[in-house]
């Protein structure tokens, strides 16, 4: 059984780099898709393995808030209670209203919540929440201007465009952002707008999902306040004639751009983003400096680092650089006791290592301190510039790397 979970956990880390790198790749030729998806799935180790064996690390938690969720003035009630009570099947994201949100959290939500607007650069840790630290606050501007509206009607324009670099990025934040719209119902809506996206849908299907824009005929028959997509699709919507409308029944009503993952965007590739979000923004009739522009990664950042990457969403996104926080994380690490800092242990032999399971013996007994504060990641690459090791992610060496456009 031991021997069970770890098998499992090694062969799912690699199947689903092996899937990230297919997609990202593209190959039209349906051999030659075939023959990267056995290279790449080939056992952690092995001979031209694409992931190496994991080795385990210790890691502490974030740093939190003192005050809870339903403590923090600046949160909207309602926001609160819709994060409380996902509908059932999307439990697992239920955010509760008695949690202490992470001290970087609650610093992220308290810049991009006030007046004037002001930008953001996400740069803690894998694992750390940052989808938590642009959603809430952008959920609560809606659900604030939902609160102010005289009658129940759903808001209609883009006021918020998600862009990923890749599609499985954006597929990954629809459970999320169901399980924190369904309370407001079809007032609060989001699109996944992609190259899957289809032309149209079933009625019923619609009815369903009530918090979801699942077709193009209807995002242009009544674009969501929230648009997730990515640089190729919104490129097309700046040109394409049956597009038109979704822009102009948002005019004047943007008022953020997130940029996940932002460290893809370096060189000429950042210049074209430039560029683009600044057509974005004349398309949208939106002005820059109204615009909150947040930036993340786990990637970029150090404590020496704050002013480069100030100037860098400055650059990009055109704003101010005195208008850009950078927020980062900090782990809690709690002091040990002086007995137990002169203390040393030798290191498990390789056979007692491979016999241990999650709890960290073999025998199914309670974990021992040392191994109850271990968590799996990968080998660092040799060009990773990254804070802190990632738990229970994968983190892969490449040899090389290419980009290619999504399919529109």
């Amino acid at each position: 059984m031991t021997q069970s979970f770890y098998n499992t956990l090694s062969h799912e880390f690699t199947e689903r780099a092996a899937r990230a790198m297919v997609s990202q790749l593209g190959p039209a030729n349906r051999a030659l898709h075939q023959h990267l998806q056995a290279t790449l799935q080939r056992p952690p180790g092995e001979s031209g393995s694409f992931v190496a064996p994991p080795v385990f690390e210790a890691l502490f938690e974030w740093e939190r808030q003192a005050r809870r969720m339903d403590e923090l003035p600046l949160l909207a009630s309602t926001l609160v209670d819709a994060m409380d009570e996902p509908p059932k099947e999307l439990s697992e994201y239920r955010f509760p209203r008695d949690r202490r949100p992470y001290l970087h959290q609650v610093r992220a939500w308290e810049a991009l919540s006030g007046e004037p607007a002001r930008s953001a650069i996400i740069s803690t840790g894998t694992a750390s929440g940052k989808t938590e630290c642009f959603l809430v606050p952008i959920l609560n501007d809606l659900a604030r201007e939902l609160g102010e509206q005289k009658r129940k009607a759903p808001l209609v324009g883009v006021r918020a465009i998600f862009l990923y670099p890749l599609n499985a990025l954006i597929n990954s934040q629809r459970d999320r952002l169901l399980a924190w719209t369904s309370g407001f119902q079809d007032r609060m809506r989001f699109c996944l707008y992609n190259g899957a996206t289809p032309e149209s849908e079933p009625t019923v299907n619609q009815v369903r999902s009530p918090a979801q824009v699942l077709s193009r005929a209807e995002l242009r028959k009544s674009p969501p306040p929230i648009l997730v997509t990515n640089t190729t699709m919104l490129e097309y919507m700046l040109v394409r004639a049956a597009d038109a409308c979704i822009i102009e029944q948002s005019q004047g009503l943007l008022r953020w751009i997130v940029l996940d993952e932002a460290h893809n965007y370096v060189g000429s590739q950042a210049a074209e983003l430039s560029l683009l979000l600044r057509r974005v923004l004349n398309a949208f009739g939106a002005h820059a400096e109204r615009i909150r522009f947040v930036a993340t990664s786990a990637t970029i950042g150090g404590d020496e680092a704050s002013e480069a990457l100030s100037r860098y969403l400055a650059d990009l996104a055109g704003v101010d650089p005195a208008r850009v926080v950078v927020i980062s994380g900090k782990r809690s690490v709690p002091e040990l006791d002086e007995k137990l800092s002169e203390r040393t242990e030798p290191l498990p032999s390789l056979e007692e290592a491979g016999a241990m399971g999650p709890t960290g013996s073999s025998s199914g007994s309670p974990p021992s301190p040392r191994s109850a504060s271990c968590a799996t990641r990968w080998p660092r690459s040799p060009w990773s510039s990254r804070s802190s090791p990632p738990p229970w992610r994968a983190q892969r060496t490449l040899p090389w790397r290419r980009r290619q456009a999504p399919r529109p």
